[in-house]
């Protein structure tokens, strides 16, 4: 009886193991924020930098691009930003795009005329 039981538990605790769904890998996401204003002038800037954090910039830039990635981040996390010229008034053009670990960026939302944008990983 004692030779049936030894195997039967290596087989059982093999199954398990196998069958165990919760080891899938986490993929992690960049996103990288994207603001054209005109050249030279003031904007205020804040985007999502990691999962219930932000950053806010003010600043002006010769050509006018504004451009800042954050990550690695995972599935669900809501990327937000939010953008205006110093003295009131939405910017030229924003977007967000993401990228799933090694793989080229994809443009997920944009706008022109658009004061904020947002978007959750899938």
């Amino acid at each position: 009886m004692k030779k049936l039981i030894i195997p039967f538990l290596f087989i059982a605790c093999l199954i398990l193991t196998a069958c165990n769904h919760d080891d899938e890998p986490i993929m992690d996401y960049y996103v990288r924020y994207t603001a054209i204003a005109k050249p030279n002038a003031v904007i205020s800037m804040s985007f999502s930098n990691e999962p219930g954090k932000s950053e806010f910039i003010q600043t002006s830039m010769p050509d006018g691009k504004f451009q800042y990635s954050v990550g690695p981040v995972n599935k669900g996390f809501k990327a937000n930003l939010v953008v205006s010229y110093d003295g009131g008034g939405p910017v030229e053009f924003l977007s967000i795009e993401v990228a799933k670990g090694s793989e080229p960026f994809v443009l997920k939302r944009s706008g022109t005329k658009y004061f904020d944008l947002e978007y959750i990983i899938e």
